[in-house]
């Protein structure tokens, strides 16, 4: 009896000691809706400035690309499994026909805190977009470049936050 009971007492302190933490399997696939964007700008002093953009306005990102004029509110993409579509022309059935198509490649999960990137070739430029946050309903990335945006000048940290508003 005393054995059994040294033994139980041992498998469960050496079973309760590690705790194990999977990575998030993300899911990308849906149509979103880009609703707020943030930016953080670095100057010659290593000072970072935060600016919130908020609803309804109107960003032009100053790059001839897919996302060169986003209207916060009803800018959308959509992801599956392999291509993010930018664009979308809407037919007379309600459905939509999606102009520009780029195959992306997930990098990572690498751990529970590092939800790695996703990296596309968008018109021969190499886009690399941080994932930040996978939600049920959201998704947070952040991509850096040389952006003109605004006032804000070059070195620029944009972060989208958008909104699942489909599959």
């Amino acid at each position: 009896m005393k054995t059994v009971f040294c033994l139980f007492s041992i498998i469960f302190i050496l079973s309760s000691c590690f705790k194990y933490s999977q990575p998030k399997l993300l899911s990308l696939s849906g149509e979103y809706r880009i609703d707020k964007i943030t930016y953080e700008k670095t100057d010659n002093t290593d000072t970072l400035e935060f600016e919130v953009i908020l609803d309804g306005m109107y960003v032009n990102t100053s790059e001839v690309d897919v996302l060169d004029t986003i209207i916060l509110g009803f800018t959308s993409l959509h992801m599956d499994y392999s291509m993010i579509r930018f664009k979308p022309n809407a037919n007379i059935d309600g459905s939509k026909t999606w102009t520009k198509e780029y195959y992306y490649y997930v990098h990572g999960p690498y751990s529970v805190y590092d939800l790695g990137y996703m990296e596309f070739d968008c018109d021969g430029t190499n886009r690399r977009w941080k994932i930040l946050d996978d939600g049920l309903e959201s998704l947070v990335v952040r991509t850096t470049g040389q952006w003109s945006f605004g006032n804000a000048g070059p070195n620029v940290s944009l972060t989208y936050y958008m909104t699942r508003v489909g599959p």
